[in-house]
């Protein structure tokens, strides 16, 4: 029992570290000028941000979200 419990000490020691978490984009957050978007206005805001990061460069994911008149791609630009 003392043996296996040293061995499991042991190769404890033996792990590859973590790797590295890649470094986040800056969120966009995507506003139709000086009037806001209205939450049910996401496909005019996707358009939008096509002409700000170009067209298919807007990271999307399920995380996307409307934000007081603005609509926010948190994974930013690619």
């Amino acid at each position: 029992m003392a043996a296996t419990l040293r061995l499991i000490l042991a190769l404890g020691g033996c792990a590859a570290p973590a790797p590295k978490a890649e470094p986040q984009a800056e969120p966009l957050r995507v506003t139709n000028g000086d009037a806001p978007f209205a939450n049910f206005e996401g496909a005019a805001a996707r358009k939008r941000a096509d002409t700000i990061c170009g067209i298919g460069r807007v990271k999307t994911s399920i995380y996307d979200r409307y934000d007081n008149g603005a609509w926010v791609y948190p994974e930013g630009c690619a």
